[in-house]
């Protein structure tokens, strides 16, 4: 079975499903809203769930699935007489399988920099949590000030390069953020 991760402050599930012909699908399942997948909110109602069999509804059409094989992560789902693969991926394993096939560093652009100089205050979270965007990392004091600075995307916390009381500079990186979006 898949590991699901939780988000730290609102509980949002994610994982990775990659079907057996490439094709991947990102599903977030929020505690109190509509599943997400591939960033598309979806009508789907869950008519019955029971061991290995479910029963759903979207797009006004009724769906019967069941697992059929389940072996570490790969697992094969039977949907109205259908059968699919599917290799379930955990984060990091997607995040480690996308610098493989880009075979570059994590882009730049998720890094958050300082964009003025001040003290930092307060680190909020650490080094391999899951952030979504505009979730506060960390707190800077500047021109007698607190502000927070904030995930520029979803993702994994990579590195944090500043602790509580730290002086930085305009510019200094500070955290560096893996994208889960890409």
């Amino acid at each position: 079975m898949a590991t699901t991760y939780v988000y730290k402050r609102d509980a949002t599930r994610l994982f990775i499903a990659m079907r057996d012909n490439g094709k991947r699908y990102k599903i977030y399942l929020p505690k109190e809203s509509k599943p997400i997948i591939n960033g598309e909110e979806k009508d789907i109602f869950f008519i019955e769930h029971k061991n290995n069999h479910s029963s759903f509804s979207m797009n006004d059409k009724h769906y019967q699935c069941e697992i059929t094989l389940r072996d570490q992560n790969r697992i094969m789902v039977k949907v109205n007489g259908v059968e699919y693969k599917f290799s379930l991926e955990s984060i990091f394993s997607y995040l480690r399988q996308n610098m493989l096939n880009k075979g570059v560093e994590i882009a730049a652009e998720n890094n958050i920099k300082s964009q003025m100089p001040g003290k930092i205050v307060d680190v909020f979270m650490s080094e391999g949590d899951l952030v979504n965007e505009g979730e506060p990392i960390l707190s800077l004091e500047a021109m007698k000030m607190q502000n927070e600075i904030n995930a520029t995307c979803n993702g994994v916390i990579r590195k944090i390069h500043v602790h509580p009381g730290q002086s930085v500079m305009q510019d200094e990186l500070l955290v560096e953020i893996a994208s889960i979006d890409e």
